[in-house]
């Protein structure tokens, strides 16, 4: 009983494995190609939340990225070029993500240095009698 339980979770591993590398071997050009709009997207979308100023690495890392790819696609290497689109498309979620969160480290950033001055402001000032 307990080694039909072991059969049966190995074959279905090795299935599930066959499955995986069956897709994987079966991806072709217009496959990856068809997903270089969605990471255009991505990338103008990160360019909107303001990434060219405040995450401007991840956000150069998409796009070469995505430069790599279509060079990828060229030289037919689909296994290559399916790996930087789901690279490049991580990388400008995470552009698009950091660009608001950097923004406001920047803007409470200044907030602090003006309550500082005004914290030394009122140091500088002669006590009142």
């Amino acid at each position: 009983m307990k080694r039909n339980m072991v059969l049966r979770y190995v074959s279905t591993g090795l299935a599930a494995i066959g499955v995986c590398i069956a897709t994987g071997c079966a991806t072709t050009t217009d496959a990856v190609s068809s997903r270089f709009p969605q990471l255009r997207e991505n990338i103008n979308a990160a360019k909107a939340a303001e990434a060219e100023v405040y995450a401007p690495s991840p956000l150069k890392s998409a796009e070469a990225k995505l430069a790599a790819a279509k060079s990828a696609v060229e030289a037919k290497d689909m296994v290559s070029a399916n790996k930087l689109v789901d690279e490049a498309m991580v990388d400008a979620d995470y552009a698009r993500a950091m660009a608001p969160t950097e923004k406001a480290k920047n803007a409470a950033m200044k907030l602090r240095e003006a309550i500082q001055a005004v914290r030394d402001e009122i140091k500088k000032m002669p006590a009142v009698k």
